[in-house]
């Protein structure tokens, strides 16, 4: 028999993952069944989850559910390109239904029909609508190292409303980059970088290298008195690290700490 997986939530609503990979690579999709416009779903996915739904691939696609929802695609105007919400980034990915987009003075946004299709809608009409939450967040804003640090730790956490309270524990972190499969995923990611090399969680304090999320560093070949003292990953190299001043600055990767950190 199958059997949904639910989660609650404090607008009292048992609600579907209604989709999920696993690992680094983890994208979990989240389908709410109250209706609510484009820019009000907007709003609520950003304070509960990463954003509304970015698709990605045709992969990502067959992972919700059959569920007419929002989505996070929507366009300014009817000369602007197609965008997704999450960094208001161009879309690559289409699976518009036959003769869509349509109406494209007043269909500015998108709901993903139960048959996966995408139609065109306009913002103001009420839909249900799909969350997600991405484990590995590319932030496309040149920061130096500490700064991006600081960044990724006010994406959320334990207690978040007082950060400064001794309780407070960061939902998300500089990258921890430990398989090889984590490391191809991100190189895959920072082909989206407006800089050639992004900031990891790799850090020299002390006499050793830490990852900040508090992971054991796996690399052998890391020197152990090194000449820069944080680490990147560079995304036309096929290194696992790179090493660089801590005051340059570059794009960089959060990602979302294990449940049990």
């Amino acid at each position: 028999m199958m059997r949904n997986i639910y989660i609650f939530v404090s607008l009292m609503l048992i609600l579907p993952v209604c989709g999920q990979q696993s690992g680094l690579r983890s994208i979990s999709f989240i389908c709410y069944e109250e209706h609510k416009t484009w820019k009000e779903a907007q709003s609520f996915c950003r304070e509960e989850h990463t954003d509304l739904a970015t698709i990605r691939s045709e992969e990502d696609n067959q992972l919700i559910r059959e569920s007419q929802s929002w989505i996070g695609l929507y366009r300014e105007d009817a000369n602007s390109p197609w965008k997704w919400s999450r960094g208001n980034k161009n879309a690559a990915f289409f699976n518009w239904d036959k003769n869509e987009p349509n109406n494209p003075q007043t269909e500015l946004c998108v709901v993903r029909e139960k048959t996966g299709k995408w139609h065109s809608y306009p913002c103001q009409s009420r839909q249900s609508f799909t969350c997600y939450d991405d484990n590995l967040v590319l932030v496309t804003e040149n920061k130096t190292w500490e700064e991006a640090l600081d960044h990724c730790r006010s994406l959320g956490g334990e207690d978040s409303e007082n950060p400064d309270s001794v309780s407070w524990k960061p939902s998300y972190d500089l990258a921890t980059l430990i398989t090889e499969d984590d490391h191809d995923y991100a190189r895959e990611r920072a082909q989206q970088a407006t800089t050639d090399e992004v900031w990891t969680g790799l850090r020299f304090l002390g006499d050793g290298w830490l990852w900040v999320g508090g992971e054991p560093v796996q690399y052998q070949d890391i020197p152990s008195c090194p000449a820069y003292g944080c680490g990147v990953l560079e995304k036309n190299s096929n290194t696992s690290f790179g090493l660089r001043a801590c005051s340059q600055r570059r794009n960089f990767f959060c990602y979302k700490r294990p449940e049990n950190d």
